[in-house]
């Protein structure tokens, strides 16, 4: 008996899948290291700038409060006093007494000498102005100190190598000879009468 055979009606599966591939429109977005490094840098300029701003303010309140602790020592300390000689002062005024005693003893003792004769204008004979004797460096510091000083000493103006000061700068004088004419070898202090008497502050 023949043998039935499987229907060929139907037709092999020929269908194939493929996975299908989209197209890629813009490429991947890549960092800008230039742009970083830039901004790494400009964060570690501001950090340093204020860094330097509160150092900055750190020593400005430090110096602050070391001049006012001076400044406190100086008042309680009171007028600058030594056995400095005064002999040499003669009768000058009070408050040139108080301010030639002052710097004296603040500047080394220097000789001083107050009331005398002299030809021409000058504020000696009326007690109102007191020659200090000293070297260069030390007439520098001591003319610096009287200017600073000059409202509580009541000092009218300065004269020191051939130049004089009112309180408004140095100006030349005139050639009047030696060392000692051209105010080489000492510095001059003028004083107003009835003015100054305080204490010397900073020197």
């Amino acid at each position: 008996m023949p043998v039935a055979q499987a229907s060929t009606d139907e037709e092999p599966v020929a269908d194939v899948f493929e996975t299908a591939v989209q197209p890629v429109d813009a490429e991947p977005v890549i960092a800008d290291a230039a742009g970083l490094v830039k901004a790494a840098q400009i964060a570690e300029q501001q950090a340093a700038q204020a860094a330097e701003q509160a150092a900055a303010a750190e020593a400005a309140a430090a110096a602050e409060k070391a001049a006012a602790e001076k400044a406190a020592a100086e008042a309680a300390r009171g007028p600058v006093s030594c056995d400095l000689p005064t002999s040499g002062l003669g009768a000058v005024k009070s408050n040139v007494r108080t301010a030639a005693v002052q710097l004296g003893c603040t500047f080394g003792e220097p000789a001083m000498h107050g009331v005398a004769g002299r030809a021409g204008t000058s504020d000696h004979p009326g007690g109102l102005a007191v020659d200090f004797m000293v070297d260069r460096s030390t007439g520098d510091r001591l003319a610096d100190c009287v200017l600073a000083n000059q409202e509580a000493l009541g000092v009218k103006y300065v004269i020191w190598e051939q130049r004089i000061n009112h309180g408004n700068g140095w100006k030349g004088m005139e050639d009047r000879g030696g060392a000692t004419a051209n105010h080489f070898d000492h510095v001059h202090v003028s004083f107003d009468r009835g003015q100054g008497g305080g204490t010397l502050r900073g020197c």
